[in-house]
């Protein structure tokens, strides 16, 4: 009689990275109203200073889609003049998309953008042109001006996922 052969078990340092996306997990099956409500509240915050700046400007009537694949999330952003607005559903004028742990190594600046893209780890399709002007304001988020519950939010989230 042969003794079943067992599957590797996986290193930790696997379960230490997939972290991130069991922790945001739930996010993907909550009402969409209570993502919209904290979406936009967060982007208010994070982007206060670059709307009146009006840096977002381009983003007026287009519509832009954020996919994180691996949670299947999926959210359409535009401006109405005064600010970031999250949609459900829309006709996305440009996509951008990939796993979550590459958006955590975008915001956290853990990686460069351009590699990011380049190595199509993070895709962009559609208006190319808007996706890049998106991908450059998001370049110039500086992290040490987030809200402090955001900042320590997102370095625990970024800790355990890279």
């Amino acid at each position: 009689m042969r003794l079943p052969v067992l599957p590797p078990i996986p290193k930790p340092s696997h379960f230490v990275q997939k972290l991130p996306q069991f922790i945001l997990q739930p996010l993907s099956h909550s009402p969409f109203s209570l993502q919209r409500m904290a979406l936009e509240r967060v982007l208010k915050q994070v982007f206060k200073e670059a709307i009146a700046e009006g840096d977002f400007n381009f983003l007026e009537n287009k519509y832009l889609r954020v996919d994180i694949r691996d949670l299947k999330l999926c959210w359409y952003f535009s401006f109405d003049g005064q600010q970031i607005t999250v949609h459900r559903y829309a006709r996305p004028d440009a996509t951008i998309s990939g796993e979550l742990h590459e958006f955590l190594l975008l915001m956290s600046r853990r990686e460069d953008p351009d590699t990011l893209f380049f190595q199509r780890r993070l895709q962009i399709s559609g208006d190319t042109k808007l996706g890049l002007e998106v991908k450059n304001l998001l370049d110039t988020i500086d992290m040490d001006t987030l809200p402090y519950p955001i900042k320590i939010t997102m370095d625990k989230i970024i800790g355990f996922a890279v």
